[in-house]
């Protein structure tokens, strides 16, 4: 997938799990997209300086709620989508205005792949 700029889609995988941002990470690569990593809130926040085309985001990492993390990636870039994942099988009822998308893990890596391409793909027409 390529930004409409023609260059790789940049996809943040903010999860304090380095197991979970391998695998995230292998299967995004595998699609050709370029990955940047962030094992807290603070990280997430920092790496998306520089404008990730999406962001995936775990519901629970240190350094802060993910209401902190998502609003910091808003306060920096308001259109910017983001999957929430979680352990859980439904999201936070207050979650709902901040998260692009929620999905629970274990997530099928075809499912998350397309969850990612369909975000890229809306985010794109905006």
């Amino acid at each position: 997938m390529t930004t409409p700029e023609g260059s790789r889609a940049s996809v943040l995988i903010a999860d304090d799990d380095p197991l979970v941002r391998r695998v995230l990470r292998m299967a995004l690569e595998s699609h050709g997209y370029h990955v940047v990593e962030a094992a807290d809130v603070a990280g997430a926040i920092s790496a998306a300086e520089r404008l990730p085309d999406l962001v995936v985001l775990d519901i629970n990492m240190p350094g802060g709620s993910v209401h902190e993390a998502i609003g910091g990636l808003r306060d920096q870039h308001p259109q910017l989508p983001i999957l929430v994942l979680s352990g859980e099988s439904a999201p936070p009822g207050d979650l709902e205005t901040g998260a692009s998308e929620f999905a629970q893990k274990p997530i099928d890596l075809d499912d998350f792949l397309t969850r990612v391409e369909r975000l890229l793909a809306t985010a794109s027409q905006v």
